[in-house]
Order: structure tokens, then sequence, then C-alpha cells
């Protein structure tokens, strides 16, 4: 699709929202405690069970100092008196763990909750196609086990484009038996948010948004537009980065020090590797340690995004700043110790030229006379779709077809899979991955084995894209269910 009449006057206008001003200020300074988001309440005595209460109501955040934002926000419901945050209380929990999740729907609408990443039950995926949507006053348990260390996020699925841009978004971090020898292990939320003069989320979806995804003028970090961090000289620390904006790509440095990559969606990667930038697509996520030196004390640091050209000629607003780092000195006693020996496993699927092979061709069409423009998964719109059908234990290889002038991240429900290749060129780093950019005009292929029985979702989680259009529906049977 070629638009310039779009992409030509709107870009403007979208590289003078998104500019910001490309500092923070000096006069703010926010304490680590701050910056991240609380952390659910375990109300059960069982050291192998975690169980939560998390509600979804209306609340007020700051994203601008001085400033309130009316939000859909969740909360602790185990604590009296707790107001919602934006993102909400990260779900923490071990690998192994037994996970009980009383919901709560204290909004004016039917949602549900969506466990992004997580392998579990299609009873607990939290989508109307695995349940039936919880109303307002009503309750709903989600139960699942902890089957895989990692960084994942829990959101709405029901007008997802409106409700996480509302605020209803939080961080899961599953830890597992190797701590990486980390001083700190923090979970960033990255999003952006468009405001109004005043303070408010903007209310306005323009064609720009539906076609980008809703780009803010405001980039954020745990909710945060004048983020500080205070870490100390000497020390390695592991960062953990979900990206839940509705369509805005970041693309993450701190200066020019490399991350060590150590994560993608799926946990631990077998190998780290080292990289200046890491992007990091809507529905992403990636752990990276970082290490400081003595060099860094008093040094002006700063995490930002810079621009990724992900298609349709977005321009280029320059670095946004995300977050300052203040270096302390070194701690006389302290010194970052090994690293491991091993690191995650690594098994690659059976596959050959006899694996089953399905594709997926990704579409967009712009609309007519200043209507939306359409967006289609193999020349169907969901929910008017063909429901696909695998077995459970399947081998299968996606081949994803991005036949449009933008990228498109690409999202399946349940399951890990492993990227192949794009344009027929392998990956250069291995990893498990259950979303994952789609380059314009590319054919990205990935193999996965199917999980559980039930009705899993796959999507562009841009989320425009998705609730207009790009997303379908993935069958699993088992055997016994479909006879010899």
């Amino acid at each position: 699709m070629n638009s310039p009449a779009i992409f030509g006057v709107l870009g403007v206008a979208l590289a003078i929202a998104a500019g910001c001003d490309g500092s923070l200020p000096d006069d703010h300074e926010t304490p680590p405690a701050e910056i991240a988001a609380p952390v659910l309440t375990d109300v059960n005595p069982d050291p192998s069970v975690v169980e939560v209460h998390l509600v979804a109501g209306v609340g007020e955040a700051s994203y601008l100092p001085g400033t309130r934002a009316s939000v859909w926000a969740y909360r602790d419901g185990a604590l009296p008196g707790a107001i919602g945050t934006v993102p909400g209380p990260t779900l923490d929990v071990r690998r192994g763990d037994r996970v009980i999740v009383h919901f709560r729907n204290d909004l004016p609408e039917a949602m549900t909750v969506h466990w992004h990443g997580i392998r579990l039950p299609n009873a607990a995926d939290g989508t109307p196609a695995a349940q039936v949507p919880v109303p307002p006053g009503a309750n709903y348990d989600y139960v699942f086990t902890a089957v895989d260390e990692g960084t994942f996020w829990y959101h709405p699925h029901m007008h997802a484009d409106r409700m996480i841009e509302l605020g209803l978004q939080g961080g899961v971090r599953v830890r597992g038996d190797q701590t990486l020898s980390a001083a700190a292990d923090r979970l960033f939320v990255l999003d952006d948010v468009k405001l109004e003069a005043d303070g408010q989320l903007s209310t306005k979806t323009d064609l720009l948004d539906v076609m980008l995804g809703r780009q803010g003028n405001f980039v954020v970090i745990n909710g945060r537009s004048d983020a500080r961090l205070a870490v100390t000289a000497g020390t390695r620390e592991r960062w953990r980065f979900v990206n839940s904006a509705n369509g805005r790509f970041f693309n993450i440095r701190l200066g020019d020090r490399p991350f060590l990559v150590i994560g993608w969606d799926g946990g631990l990667l077998p190998q780290p590797y080292e990289a200046d930038r890491v992007l990091v697509a809507p529905g992403e996520r990636y752990e990276v340690l970082v290490s400081f030196g003595e060099a860094d004390v008093g040094a002006p640091l700063v995490l930002e995004t810079v621009h990724y050209d992900r298609g349709h000629n977005i321009p280029d607003p320059g670095p946004l700043p995300l977050m300052k780092v203040d270096v302390g000195p070194p701690d006389p006693a302290g010194r970052p110790p090994e690293f491991p020996v091993a690191w995650g496993d690594w098994s690659p699927l059976p596959v050959s030229a006899t694996t089953p092979t399905r594709r997926f061709v990704l579409k967009e069409v712009e609309g007519e006379r200043g209507a939306e423009p359409k967006f289609f998964i193999n020349d169907e719109a969901f929910p008017t779709h063909t429901p696909i059908h695998g077995m459970q234990d399947a081998v299968e290889i996606w081949a994803v077809d991005n036949d449009t002038e933008m990228d498109h991240p690409f999202h399946l429900h349940g399951m890990f899979f492993q990227v192949l290749d794009v344009n027929g060129i392998p990956p250069r780093h291995r990893g498990l991955k259950d979303t994952v950019n789609v380059p314009q005009k590319s054919t990205l292929r990935f193999a996965v084995q199917y999980g559980p029985p039930g009705a899993w979702m796959y999507h562009c989680h841009i989320l425009e894209h998705a609730e207009r259009g790009m997303m379908g529906e993935l069958m699993i049977g088992t055997r016994e269910s479909h006879g010899p």
C-alpha cells in the first residue's frame, strides 16, 4: 500500500507530537522505589503456591509532574485502600509455582485478562474464545502453573487498543533457579501516551493512529516520563523490558555501552550476545545485563529510544529519553561475581522438508474517502475468519508473509516458537519467541510445537491492527478427541 497523502501531512504532525524536547528535568529526583511497580500480595502461606487478588477499576495516574489523568488501572485487591497503578502491580513468582489469580472487574465494561506469553491451560488464556468475558462487578479465577522462567505481562484481550491505552497493563516476572549474580533484577514496562495539554489522555483516534498503531507524544517507563534510577559503580544489574505500547517500537540504547542480551520472550538464551541497541516491538520482551564502572560516576547516562524505520516513511523525531541513570561510588567490598557456566536450555524442533507448512499473508488496505484502513490475514478480517486446526504436540512450520509496507509484530498465544529464517536467511541468535517482528515485504518462517487443546489466538500486536481484523484462531485438538 502506498499512501503519501496520509504519511506526508500527518507524518509531520507525528514527528512534532512524538519529538518531546529530548530532555528530562534535572530538578525532579525520583527515588528508585517509585520507579518499580508494586508487587501483588501473596495471601497463601504455601511456599509453592502464589495466590493473589487482582482488581481492575477506574483511577488516576500522573504521567507528567503536577498533572493527574483519568485512567483504568489494576490494583492489589488483597490490600485495603490500594489504588490502581500504571503499570499495574507485578505478579512475581518462581518457576514451578501454582498461581491463583482471583480477578474482579470493577470497570463499567466486560473484560478479560490475557497472560501474554505464559504457557498455561486454555481456560486461563484470557480471551473471549477461551472464556466468557467478566461482566462489571463479577469475578473470575485464573489458575495455572508457572512452567517457564522469563518475563511476561498481562492485559485485557477485548477492545485491547483502547483498554491498554487507558492503563490496563502489568508485568509478570517468573524467577528461575539461576540468579545470574546481578545486584538488582528490575522490570521496566515501556509505553507511550497521547496527552492533552492538561495531562489527560487524549480520546481522539485519527487515521494515523489506526494505520501505525496509536503513538503518543510522551514516552514513559513504568508509567513515568521523568524517571530516574540510582545504581552503584562496580555492579551489574538485570533489566527486563516489556513493550506494552499500542504501536511504538522501542529501539533502546544506554549511551555507547553495549547490553548483554540474555533473554527473549521464552526465557534465557542458550548463548547471550552483545548489542549496542535492542529493538523491542509491541508485545515483545528482552532481558539484558548492564554493567557500571567507576568512570560512570557522575557522568550523564540516559536510557533512550532512537528511531527505527518500520515503514510508511515515519519521520525520525530524534532520540527520546526514557530514564536518567545516576551512578554512585562503588562499594569497596563489592565486585560483580562471575557469570554462570550454563545459560538457557535449547533443543531445536525436528523440522525437515516434509514438515507441514502453513502460510499466513498479512495485508492492509487503505480506506476510501477518509474511511479507516482495514487489515487482513489470508484475505480474512477477524471476527469473520476461518479457524485453522492442529493436533496437540504436532510440529509445524508457519510462514508469515508480510505483504505490506510496514513491519508487523506477530504474536501466537499459548506456546513458544523458534524462528527459522527471514527471507531464507537464518537468525544470528537462537531463542524462544511468542512475539516476533515480521519486516515489511518479507517472509518469516518459524517452527512451533502445538500446545494444550483449546482455542488459541494469533494476531499482529499493533493493537489497532488486531482489533480491526489482523487476527486469527488456532483450534488445537487431541488424538483421543479425534479418534484413531
